[in-house]
């Protein structure tokens, strides 16, 4: 497979259902479709979009950008930039006035419930936040444009945050992937539309997880620890947790390519018992990222998994953000790889583009 720089400094959001591709760049969303630019959308035009952003040290340290997005239709998509939400359409190049969500929470990943019984239809994300407390944590509901209402709520003492929640159609159920300490290290399950919720398993650094996959095998998942020994693991139909591939970092970001599954791995700080300062300025990695590189592993349940691509993390501390690939939300169909290398010293904040040569196209 061949990988190559499709465009400089532009993220890829998400994937509509024609398989087009939206991505971002300074104010403005970009629609791809077969590597083709069929369309341009001026977004924002506020100045720390449109310029400040433009200087990659600004853009990394300040947080800007669209940090997460899902597609709710081929023509209606939703982005998270700072605490807001916002829905833009497509077809008549019109943002919403926005949802603006409390200071510092946000959502890590959106989640597309369809199909699944005992529960409706919905976009949900929980409450992606520092949280150090462990102060109540809600997850979201889009009720209607701009509007988003809590339907469930962790109470106080439970968690930090919520990584992801993974819907599940062979088990009829939502996983919820919490972090990242102690008992808040946890894989939750929810079932008959968040009435039922169970704590499955939790206290352990081996449930800590972003990204995960359901499977008629069961759930397929990454762990995110900067503390410990990474995995892929496979939790099986009798809840039994077995490893399938050491990772060389934690894992924060991940997609599905057709039939195969990619896992990110991290370059980060420890993030335990840091204070404020060590965690901004540090370039000292947790004793679970092996290397100071960002590995890229791809495969299955069937035919195992390898690492395909890796890049070394640059030098600047992790207050200029970790290094990791990023990936655009949906499923994959296309014969390339779409991702963006952060905190790299080769191809920072770029479109990279790998083919799979072995299909023909």
């Amino acid at each position: 497979m061949e990988v190559s720089s499709l465009y400089k400094r532009m993220s890829p959001l998400c994937f509509l259902q024609n398989g087009s591709l939206v991505c971002y760049k300074s104010g403005d969303l970009y629609v791809f479709k077969n590597k083709q630019l069929i369309k341009k959308h001026n977004l924002f035009n506020t100045y720390k979009e449109r310029y400040i952003s433009k200087s990659k040290l600004l853009y990394r340290a300040l947080r800007l950008g669209v940090r997460s997005a899902i597609a709710l239709t081929d023509s209606r998509i939703i982005i998270s930039i700072g605490n807001m939400l916002y829905e833009y359409d497509l077809l008549n190049n019109c943002l919403s006035d926005g949802f603006s969500l409390k200071e510092r929470i946000r959502p890590l990943i959106f989640t597309q419930v369809k199909g699944i019984n005992g529960f409706e239809d919905m976009v949900i994300f929980g409450g992606y936040l520092g949280n150090p407390d462990k102060k109540p944590v809600h997850i979201y509901k889009r009720v209607d444009k701009d509007k988003w209402d809590a339907v469930y709520t962790f109470k106080q003492g439970e968690i930090n945050h919520i990584h992801n929640i993974i819907p599940d159609s062979y088990r009829n159920c939502l996983w919820v992937l919490t972090g990242d300490f102690d008992s808040s290290s946890a894989i939750w399950k929810i079932t008959d539309n968040f009435k039922n919720i169970e704590m499955v398993f939790y206290n352990d650094q081996k449930y800590r997880s972003c990204i995960a996959f359901a499977l008629p095998e069961g759930l397929l998942y990454a762990t995110d620890t900067p503390f410990d020994e990474n995995f892929v693991y496979l939790m099986d139909n009798d809840l039994a947790v077995k490893p399938i591939c050491p990772l060389p970092g934690s894992c924060i970001y991940g997609c599905q390519w057709n039939d195969d599954f990619v896992f990110s791995s991290t370059v980060e700080a420890d993030g335990g018992n840091q204070t404020l300062l060590q965690l901004l300025f540090s370039k000292r990695r947790g004793k679970g990222i092996k290397d100071q590189y960002v590995h890229l592993y791809m495969g299955n349940l069937k035919k195992g998994f390898k690492e395909i691509y890796k890049e070394g993390k640059d030098y600047l501390p992790f207050s200029f953000q970790f290094g990791v690939f990023k990936f655009p939300a949906g499923l994959n169909l296309t014969t390339r790889l779409y991702f963006q290398p952060v905190a790299t010293s080769e191809n920072d904040l770029d479109l990279m583009i790998m083919d799979n040569r072995s299909s023909g196209n």
